[in-house]
């Protein structure tokens, strides 16, 4: 990269920054915290896109009506998508921090989906980190954005395609209520990332370090004093990604847009990471775990978080 190129790509920096910056803002909305986790659990069999529909078809029975964004919803506020593999995952609403009645409550809701979905459509979930046959199964879901990225990791050579359709983790939220609480919190989840309960067990973690390299590890951020410079830190890491369909640095695509370049934000692997809805901090690394496990860790999980505040 020429001086110049610097030039523009730290010009780049700092406008999305402040576009960044900007948005959350808005989005901010003071209270109490609260916290969520989204649920992976793995398909004891290889699952085929007919396979998905059949069960999208029968989760109405269930009690999940699908929404316009293409999850579906419970009444309870339970809502299930799928990844790649065809992987179920259930995402929490928001609950407060050591709402023991919540917690458990939508526990026992997916432990009574799973066994249902295994009675009527005889597909059994598990909650299991990795089942090593699945890099050469069918992809399951067919939108733009899982082909690009299925194709790129089918010619990389690492193991992206093992990522999407063989693992299934836990990811835990916790809601940005102020922007001057972004760094502790950030600081916060990537001492938990390495932390035994919640790090990757050591086949997830070879899986992810090789899946594709601009997008994953994050520079530590102990440098970093203030939210513009974090959000900045994490600009700059995503704009250095590569394009799944363009297959260059996001930055240096033509016609680029903030609109695509949140898009994009979404696609970063790194291990803990700014989600734009809620808005949320997201740690990425526990591996899928039984109920009973997943409860201790989710109850350590937000009595560490309440020390932050």
């Amino acid at each position: 990269m020429d001086e110049n190129a610097h030039v523009k790509f730290d010009d780049l920096v700092l406008e999305y920054s402040e576009r960044l910056f900007e948005l959350l803002s808005r989005a901010l909305v003071p209270g109490p915290l609260t916290y969520g986790f989204e649920y992976e659990f793995m398909p004891t069999c290889k699952m085929t896109p007919d396979k998905v529909k059949e069960l999208e078809t029968a989760l109405p029975r269930l009690g999940f009506q699908r929404q316009d964004d293409g999850t579906f919803k419970a009444f309870d506020g339970l809502h299930i998508t799928f990844e790649p593999g065809g992987q179920l995952e259930y995402g929490s609403p928001p609950l407060f921090a050591h709402d023991e009645e919540g917690i458990s409550n939508l526990l026992d809701h997916i432990a009574a989906t799973n066994q249902a979905i295994k009675e009527l459509c005889g597909i059994k979930y598990l909650a299991r980190d990795y089942c090593s046959d699945r890099m050469l199964a069918p992809l399951c879901l067919k939108g733009r954005r899982y082909r690009d990225m299925h194709a790129l990791f089918s010619a990389n050579g690492g193991r992206g395609r093992e990522m999407m359709k063989g693992t299934a983790s836990i990811h835990l939220h916790v809601r940005i209520r102020s922007l001057n609480e972004m760094v502790p919190l950030f600081r916060l989840l990537q001492k938990l990332s390495t932390d035994s309960d919640f790090a990757m067990s050591k086949t997830r973690r070879e899986i992810w370090d090789t899946t594709e390299p601009s997008r994953c590890r994050l520079p530590e951020v102990d440098e970093i004093e203030n939210e513009k410079a974090l959000l900045a830190h994490l600009v700059r890491h995503a704009l250095k990604a590569i394009d799944f369909n363009k297959r260059i640095p996001f930055a240096e695509l033509k016609n680029r847009s903030f609109a695509d370049f949140l898009t994009h934000l979404t696609t970063i692997f790194t291990d803990v990471r700014l989600n734009l809805k809620g808005p949320t901090l997201e740690l990425r690394t526990m591996d899928s775990l039984p109920a009973p496990d997943f409860l201790k860790r989710w109850r350590r999980f937000v009595t560490e978080v309440e020390k932050t505040d």
